[in-house]
């Protein structure tokens, strides 16, 4: 009874056909040469070794194996493992694969290994496909692949129980795609260099990975599309370089990140980061990264734990917080870029702890006039205690409204301003009184009013002047006495700026006061 098929440095000059052929002992053809592709389509065999073999072309359909395939260090022309079953393990660790023109050098769409598929240090021209394959783990550390016209690594729908390892991969003239896969374990893109020229680099819409995603200084010239991906745990682009292609540098609209996303630790981007309605449950950290200067960050309805956005190395053009939800902001005014967009953003806390006068900066970046940005900055500060900041940054409010309003509404805004400052500097009612009613006291003094009757009382012009500025006072000043000429038009006017006055003041304090009470 034959136990195995060996043979070792063979050269077969026929045609090796097997298509259907039931084999239950275990083939080896180590190291040799085919004259025509091998034809194993709709076999059933125990296991089958090529090891170091050369041959034009393996075509395996639908094969099935009850042990592994071997094809380490083969060089060979396309294999074709369309649905083929193998139950150990695949291994093309050394492989070399060349594709006849326009297809794929490894075509394997719907593969299922129950093992890994194991191919380090491969080189495919035309690359591998693996779209709906599954496998216990696959590793692809080191490799090369290249392409012209489609994914050179195509794996939408891939289904893995462990780990995607990539680590190293370079990837000329094509992508990565990932459409719709599913990783149990993490994914592993660790100083891997991936370059399309006419799209993205890596495309992974809707990836689902139970661990985390790893591409400490990766390339990825075309950037990264990662629309809808949930992330188990977190995404590491620390060190990276991530260019467009007519697109963004890296996009993940409504991603589901559980840890951090971190694009830190000198990462250069050249494009927008584009993450609207994503949420990320740890820090976003963008630290110590380097921005081309039409890159922007766009967060808007993105739901964030920690933003880290100092220092910076060099700032992109726009920030876009609208509507975002942040647990807390870590910033300095140099990070700030030229536009900050913060209409309807909500946060629980800005580190550090900057004067009023800085953060009013900071919302003076918005293209528009927010006045619930100016709010919530105000109850931040109040939150803190730092009810002096809180006041200047309402204060800055009604300034920043009162530039856009009617010409009568800005006049009647400045005079708040000048006198309470708006509710939030009371002294300077006070102040203003003073001044009103001294300058209009030494005016009287010097130009006393004519009694009304006999026998009145003493004329005081300070006491006068409070009768005649004051409307809610009765001093009986302003009764006892008339101004006489030209001084009757004072008093006129003092009675008149008295009432603006009064009504400023009273509206002013109004104000403070109902905002004490909450």
């Amino acid at each position: 009874m034959v136990s195995q098929l060996r043979l070792i440095g063979a050269t077969i000059t026929g045609v090796l056909r097997l298509p259907y052929a039931s084999i239950q002992i275990p083939m080896a053809f180590v190291d040799c040469r085919f004259e025509e592709a091998v034809e194993l389509s709709d076999a059933s065999l125990l296991a089958v070794d090529f090891t170091g073999s050369s041959l034009p072309g393996l075509r395996a359909d639908r094969l099935k194996a009850e042990g592994d395939l071997v094809l380490v260090r083969v060089i060979s022309g396309v294999v074709s493992l369309f649905r083929a079953d193998v139950i150990g393990d695949v291994w093309l660790n050394g492989a070399e694969l060349s594709s006849d023109g326009a297809g794929y050098a490894l075509r394997a769409p719907q593969l299922r290994i129950g093992g890994g598929l194991y191919a380090q240090s491969i080189k495919a021209t035309g690359g591998l496909n693996l779209w709906g394959a599954q496998a216990f783990t696959i590793e692809l550390t080191g490799g090369i692949l290249s392409s012209g016209r489609h994914a050179a690594l195509h794996c939408d729908g891939l289904r893995i129980t462990q780990d995607l390892r990539c680590a190293g991969l370079s990837v000329d003239g094509g992508s990565i795609s990932l459409f719709g896969a599913e990783i149990g374990g993490q994914c592993w893109f660790n100083n891997a260099e991936v370059r399309n020229l006419t799209g993205w680099a890596v495309t992974a819409p809707s990836v689902r990975v139970g661990g985390g995603v790893y591409g400490r200084n990766m390339a990825a010239h075309g950037g990264i599309n990662l629309f809808a991906a949930t992330i188990g745990e977190s995404l590491e682009l620390s060190g990276c370089t991530l260019t467009s292609n007519r697109h963004h540098a890296l996009r993940a609209p409504g991603a589901h990140v559980e840890g951090n996303l971190d694009l830190d630790g000198g990462a250069t981007i050249a494009g927008g980061i584009t993450l609207p309605r994503a949420q990320i449950k740890g820090t976003l950290r963008l630290s110590d990264s380097t921005f081309a200067e039409t890159s922007s960050i766009n967060l808007q309805n993105a739901t964030v734990g920690t933003l880290n956005v100092t220092p910076l190395k060099s700032l992109p053009s726009v920030l876009d917080l609208r509507a975002a939800a942040i647990g807390r902001i870590d910033d300095s005014p140099t990070s700030w870029p030229p536009q900050i967009e913060l209409e309807a953003l909500t946060y629980q806390d800005l580190h550090p702890v900057l004067p009023a006068d800085q953060r009013l900066a900071w919302l003076n970046r918005s293209n528009s006039y927010n006045p619930q940005s100016y709010e919530y900055l105000a109850a931040h500060y109040r939150q803190i205690g730092h009810d002096d900041d809180a006041r200047s940054v309402q204060l800055a409010r009604h300034r920043k409204r009162r530039s856009s309003a009617r010409p009568s509404a800005r006049l009647w805004g400045y005079l708040e301003d000048i006198t309470v400052g708006y509710g939030y500097r009371p002294g300077r009612a006070l102040i203003s009184l003073f001044v009103l009613t001294s300058v209009v006291a030494a005016l009287f003094a010097a130009v006393p009013p004519r009694p009304a009757r006999p026998n009145g009382p003493a004329f005081q012009s300070f006491v006068f002047s409070l009768d005649l500025i004051l409307p809610i006072l009765d001093l009986g000043q302003e009764k006892a006495f008339v101004p006489t000429g030209n001084t009757s038009w004072v008093a006129w006017a003092s009675t008149m700026a008295g009432w603006l006055l009064a009504t400023t003041v009273i509206a002013g304090l109004t104000r403070r006061l109902s905002r004490s009470s909450h």
